[in-house]
């Protein structure tokens, strides 16, 4: 029974994972440019933007820190609108999220001689290198809620409560692997639901003989 539901449940995750990326590819198949003011006031649950009037630095970038302690290849780091420099207080309502594990390796050790010495980064000017920011919009769907625990805590005040995530450089699914998901969810729904139904029913047919 127990087999049975956990079937069917990641069967239905799969179905709902695999939707919104068929969704996704289909109504969010084209970037869209969109000013970074307008962005966050209308706070979209899903898109590809390129975003205009915002950038971010590395200097204001966050990492996290697995269970075993290892440093988990996800660099989070808070946009500010232009003409506003980086390392600012000012709540951030963008983060720019970036997957690349050498990248915060070097983020996590830089932050480790921060907390050390204010100033570590004398001469390293490619902290302070704004950059542009283009990517999907991390729906509730794909959003890792374990690391924005990590992210809110290191921020803190410093992030707003009400904000937007774009995985820098991602692009919408092709509508194939959405659909092989769909169905894949669909086809392991559909066994653990008759599974489930044919191990409820035994019980009555024993019982008859």
């Amino acid at each position: 029974m127990r087999l049975g539901w956990i079937g069917l449940i990641i069967g239905l995750g799969a179905m709902a994972v695999g939707g919104q990326a068929l969704y996704e590819a289909r109504v969010a198949g084209e970037r869209k440019d969109i000013a970074y003011d307008r962005l966050v006031r209308e706070m979209p649950a899903f898109g590809w933007y390129r975003v205009n009037g915002a950038s971010y630095s590395l200097i204001d970038a966050v990492t996290l820190r697995g269970v075993t302690g290892a440093t988990l290849p996800d660099v989070y780091v808070r946009v500010h609108p232009a003409g506003t420099p980086g390392g600012g207080e000012a709540p951030a309502k963008l983060l720019v999220h970036i997957e690349d594990q050498a990248l915060a390796d070097r983020m996590a050790a830089t932050l480790a001689r921060l907390a050390e010495e204010p100033y570590p980064v004398a001469g390293d000017e490619t902290l302070e290198v704004e950059h542009p920011i283009e990517g999907m919009i991390e729906s509730l769907l794909t959003i890792d809620r374990t690391d924005q625990k990590g992210v809110r805590g290191a921020l803190g005040a410093r992030l707003a409560d009400d904000y937007l995530i774009i995985a820098q450089g991602r692009k919408p699914d092709g509508t194939g692997r959405g659909l092989s998901i769909l169905l894949a969810g669909l086809a392991l729904a559909a066994v653990s639901a008759f599974a489930l139904l044919r191990r409820r029913a035994a019980p009555e047919i024993e019982g008859t003989c």
